[in-house]
């Protein structure tokens, strides 16, 4: 079969013994393919090099926060009130390892880059 070639191949329908035709075509690109490269060109920036590129791998929408990242922390703050969505950024903030310290209008996360020493 050449590149563009199709080819038709007939079965029959075990229950009511009509012929259906089933067409394969080869050589076109395909969404798996192009899913398959895709997944390959993310791979390449992983593990991720800024604490913003592991917020947005952890799913946070990062055009909502500030992130400021200091030799000791990292700290993260609401660009502005986040309502409900405040919850699921807590939860993956936590998963980072961030702990939320209440301020009022400074209020922000807290991520430590090393364990606190005792």
């Amino acid at each position: 079969m050449s590149k563009d070639e199709s080819k038709v191949i007939w079965l029959t329908c075990p229950d009511c013994g009509s012929k259906i035709g089933i067409i394969l075509s080869v050589g076109k690109a395909t969404a798996i393919t192009h899913r398959a490269e895709q997944q390959e060109e993310e791979s390449e920036a992983w593990p991720p090099s800024s604490f913003e590129e592991k917020l947005k791998a952890a799913g946070i929408d990062t055009s909502l926060l500030n992130v400021e990242e200091g030799e000791e922390a990292v700290l993260v703050s609401p660009k502005k009130f986040l309502g409900d969505l405040w919850a699921p950024i807590n939860e993956a903030m936590r998963s980072l390892g961030g702990t939320w310290i209440r301020e009022g209008r400074e209020s922000r996360w807290e991520i430590r880059k090393t364990p606190p020493q005792s």
